[in-house]
């Protein structure tokens, strides 16, 4: 009898999905926060059911409530101490987003050796793990949406709208100045923190990307970006390690 897994990387804004078949994919992709897409996704056939998420205990509840209801058995990923050769350097595992933890077993798993892995959604998240999968730290920084809803919010005259920007030349309007400022600010810090994790490995790192903004981050990164792995089911990759391993 064939097994078929649903994959759910279960986000603050979306849901992202695959189903697989072993290690063949069958289908994926991204989804609105809707119970009733979830119902659909089910009706696929799926005969287990993985998940990583980042939402509250409370809106995890209601994930499990429409899996029980459609009698499907299923799982949620976790942050570990240690898996597939990287060990985690938080004292207090749980306080780790498993997001961030998938994305790292994912990308060492990938490479074997030293890296940078940057997530790019709502949080921009950036970790280093050595080459011997330590983790050796990283960066949680609001993300470019969550940037400039920070300004409309919290100043009285910087007022914008239109559609998003991706540029870094110097802003000649209010809208430019926000727009472009929230993309400086976020390649500033990927820039950044790339160079501080040579400092800490000791040695350049292959980097892993993904998340909404990441294209965007490609693009403005010019000839260096274009050195980046993108990987959009990052999440799920490491999903699918942690899940095989346990």
């Amino acid at each position: 009898m064939s097994t078929f897994r649903l994959e759910l990387d279960v986000g603050n804004s979306s849901l992202k999905w695959r189903l697989m078949s072993g290690a063949q994919r069958l289908g994926g992709g991204r989804l609105a926060d809707s119970p009733a897409a979830l119902v659909e996704l089910l009706g696929a056939g799926p005969t287990v059911v993985h998940i990583a998420s980042v939402r509250s205990e409370e809106r995890n509840q209601e994930l499990i409530d429409t899996f029980v209801l459609a009698g499907v058995p299923f799982s949620f990923a976790r942050s570990q101490r240690e898996c597939a050769g990287v060990t985690n350097s938080y004292a207090d595992i749980e306080k780790m987003g498993v997001d961030r933890w998938l994305v790292m077993v994912a990308a060492f798993a990938d490479c074997g050796g030293p890296c940078v892995v940057v997530d790019a959604g709502t949080a921009l998240t950036i970790d280093v793990v050595s080459g011997t999968g330590a983790h050796l730290g990283g960066y949680i920084i609001a993300g470019a949406g969550l940037s400039a809803k920070a300004l409309a919010d919290h100043t009285g005259r910087v007022r914008f709208a239109g559609e998003d920007r991706v540029s870094l030349v110097p802003g000649v309007d209010t809208e430019g100045c926000v727009h472009h400022g929230k993309w400086l600010a976020q390649l500033g810090a990927v820039m950044a923190a790339l160079q501080q994790a040579e400092v800490a490995i000791g040695s350049t790192a292959e980097v892993y990307i993904t998340g909404g903004d990441a294209p965007a981050l490609i693009s403005l990164a010019g000839a260096q970006g274009a050195g980046w792995q993108y990987r959009e089911e990052l999440v799920l990759d490491g999903l699918a390690v942690v899940m095989t391993a346990s």
